[in-house]
Formats: structure tokens, sequence, C-alpha cells
């Protein structure tokens, strides 16, 4: 096989799959529907189980609890230097750009 034929054929793979991925999506879109709580969860704490039960949140992995003991154990200098830093990020192409092509 040669390298174009190679080429094409990798361009329809992917043009299937986005196809597959975007009829998923959509199904998921009218089938996933999420009901409110029949009653307002009281609590914080009543809200995430619900959300979890729902399938919208789930418990953090051992090392996401390393990471964020790591985060709560820097100096308040130290995380406000590092959110001034992620807050004056410039991406190009912004984020909502980069998202919203990846989910074509």
């Amino acid at each position: 096989m040669t390298t174009m034929e190679l080429e094409m054929e990798v361009a329809e793979i992917k043009t299937r799959l986005r196809r597959v991925e975007n009829a998923l999506r959509e199904q998921s879109d009218t089938q996933g529907q999420v009901s409110p709580p029949p009653n307002l969860p009281s609590s914080n704490e009543e809200l995430r189980v619900w959300m979890r039960d729902q399938g919208m949140v789930r418990d953090p992995t051992p090392e996401e609890l390393r990471l964020a003991a790591q985060w709560d154990e820097l100096p308040d200098a130290e995380k406000d230097a590092h959110v001034r830093l992620m807050n004056s990020l410039v991406l190009d192409p912004p984020l909502s750009e980069i998202i919203i092509e990846n989910r074509r």
C-alpha cells in the first residue's frame, strides 16, 4: 500500500469515526437527560451524593487527593502567584475554539 493510499484510508477512518462520535453524542444528549432531584438537597454533601449518583461527578482518585493536599500545603503567596500566572496565559486559538473543534 502506498503512502497516499494509507493517508486516504486514515482520512476516511477519521471521517467515519467523527460521524460515529457525533451520533453517539446526539443519542447521549437525548437519552441521558438528568432529572432534578425530587427534593432539593439541603446540604452540599447531599447535593454531591445526588450528583455522584447521577454520574455527574465522581469521587477524587488517590492521586487527585494527594495533589490537592500538596496545593493546600503551599503558602498563600505561592498560590496567588500561580493563579495570577494562569490568569495571564493567552491561548491562540482560544480554549473555547479548541474544544469546539475537538467536538466535531
